[in-house]
């Protein structure tokens, strides 16, 4: 498979497992096919093919076992979002390695001084998302921190190690992944370039 085929592949076996997230209850977002598609192609468009090959095969292992990764992303979500109801779900989720531990802090710590550029640089942009860090978050609301955290959680120890030497290699050529994903995003619902979306947001 090529890139392409890759990340579409990857969001055929996520959308499913994202119908299920809630159990029985459904949030709009769910209805919203081609909005699912958008956003999840433009984060993994800022991945390499080797951590998308990874990704894909933590999912197929999960489909097989009837496990739902995503569902899983925001049970570990609720440690920060709502500790009580994260108490109630633990259960489901499975155990976590002190490898993953350590691969997901240090992803975060990588894409952490980028995000902090990034709002910077596009600061009525940020003030439309979510908070940075868990401990601003208020009534529930996931900050940036919480949800990359919860994601980062679901993939596999192989997937995390890709996924961190790209982040790395990337960084190293002076590349943002944050800002490569934030910008395929804008650019998905219409927005010419950054710069548009930070002017149109200004004005709200």
């Amino acid at each position: 498979m090529n890139k392409e085929e890759l990340i579409e592949s990857i969001v055929e076996l996520e959308w499913p497992m994202f119908q299920e997230v809630n159990g029985g209850t459904r949030a709009d977002c769910q209805e919203n096919y081609p909005m699912f598609v958008n956003m999840r192609t433009s984060q993994f468009s800022a991945w390499n093919e080797e951590a998308l090959s990874a990704y894909r095969e933590d999912l197929l292992t999960a489909e097989g076992e009837q496990h739902n990764l995503l569902r899983d992303k925001y049970i570990h979500m609720m440690a920060s979002t709502e500790p009580e109801g994260y108490l109630h779900f633990l259960p489901e989720l499975p155990p976590v390695s002190e490898e993953k531990k350590e691969l997901v802090e240090a992803i975060w710590q990588l894409m952490l001084p980028q995000t902090i550029e990034l709002r910077r640089k596009y600061p009525n942009v940020g003030k439309l998302g979510r908070p940075l860090y868990s401990a601003d978050e208020r009534n529930g609301y996931a900050s940036v921190e919480t949800y990359e955290k919860g994601e980062l959680m679901t993939y596999g120890e192989k997937t995390l190690r890709a996924l961190l030497s790209w982040i790395k290699a990337q960084a190293e050529a002076g590349v943002s992944v944050a800002a490569q994903i934030q910008e395929a995003g804008i650019l998905s619902v219409g927005y010419a370039s950054m710069e548009e979306a930070e002017e149109d947001a200004k004005r709200q």
